[in-house]
């Protein structure tokens, strides 16, 4: 019976100890679900969609995350007729990358970026390659404030 007591203690002793994941890999996972993204309002972007709203309100801390999906070409759940096309989780990545820096595409235009203003919605505008994708990202992790 003892046997079984100690043993029940350690696994007591053994969960109180647990520590919480890296938010590093929460942030990485939250970006990522951008994916889901299925509506992007010119004004509003996808405020009301839960991915959306979560990185919105994570604060400072998943700037780096955001920079490191502006080279993530996976495709979007927003899909637009006229161009056929799903934006991609690097150009919403961007859009949000903008808003939370309160920067203005033009200051990347040196970077290779374009946002072009043949439709109204931004999102499904912005052209740029993969050599410019990733000089905006080393611009955006240039400026991002110092951890503590």
């Amino acid at each position: 019976m003892k046997p079984v007591i100690a043993i029940a203690a350690l696994g007591i002793l053994g969960l109180a100890g647990c520590a919480e994941p890296p938010r590093a890999n929460q942030y990485e996972e939250i970006v990522a679900s951008l994916a889901h993204l299925q509506k992007w309002d010119p004004v509003m972007q996808a405020r009301g969609h839960f991915a959306y709203d979560r990185v919105m309100g994570s604060g400072p801390a998943i700037l780096p995350s955001l920079v490191a999906h502006l080279t993530d070409e996976t495709p979007t759940a927003i899909y637009e007729d006229v161009t056929q096309r799903n934006p991609k989780v690097c150009d919403v990545a961007f859009l949000m990358l903008l808003t939370l820096t309160k920067t203005r595409w033009e200051d990347y235009s040196q970077e290779g970026v374009f946002v072009s203003t043949a439709l109204p919605n931004p999102v499904y505008c912005i052209k740029w390659d993969r050599a410019a994708k990733i000089r905006v990202q080393a611009k955006f992790a240039q400026n991002l404030p110092k951890e503590e």
